[in-house]
């Protein structure tokens, strides 16, 4: 009882760190490649795509490794549950590694954010008070402690979603005959 607790924590750990490496490393390299610069709904569906893909084959091998490693069994719930923990692992790991980033290293993607937003707020027609309240709002929401807390929220709540499904397919149990 107590190996497979330990063997979920262990891999969960394990495939969490890899998926947040890859995805931390997948947004520097938009960043400094210049396209994020060009954001294009392109870009945004490559994104999408990229992260689906990344998190299903995470799940996947996360979920076949642990059947292997337990007589090549894997009931449902232990599933969903070694699905969850490996997404709040990522979501840690990879809003640590953004908070880092953000609040240490370079802010400017933040900075451009807002001043984006402003820009469209005074083509709207929006009045200066509108704007520096809209402003705070803003700068508030786009925080690194936001942000971290958003990615971990997110992180867990995919990796359940895309869990439902993964260990569904994935899963094989002791029939009862045996």
């Amino acid at each position: 009882m107590f190996e497979n607790k330990n063997s979920s924590a262990l891999l969960a750990l394990k495939w969490g760190a890899i998926n947040a490496i890859f995805s931390f490393a997948y947004t520097i390299l938009t960043k400094y490649s210049g396209m994020v610069d060009d954001f294009e709904e392109s870009i945004g569906w490559l994104s999408t795509i990229f992260s689906l893909v990344l998190t299903i084959t995470i799940l996947v091998l996360c979920l076949r490794e642990f059947r292997t490693t337990n007589g090549d069994q894997l009931k449902y719930g232990a599933g969903l549950g070694l699905s969850t923990m490996t997404g709040a692992i990522t979501g840690i790991i990879s809003g640590g590694f953004n908070y880092i980033y953000l609040a240490y290293i370079d802010n400017s993607t933040l900075t451009k954010q807002i001043e984006q937003a402003r820009e469209k707020w005074e083509e709207q027609g929006l009045s200066q008070s509108q704007i520096e309240q809209a402003e705070k709002m803003t700068s508030m929401f786009t925080s690194p402690g936001i942000q971290f807390a958003m990615i971990v929220f997110l992180s867990v709540f995919f990796f359940f979603i895309f869990g439902l499904i993964v260990s569904g397919v994935l899963k094989r149990e002791k029939s009862i005959f045996e």
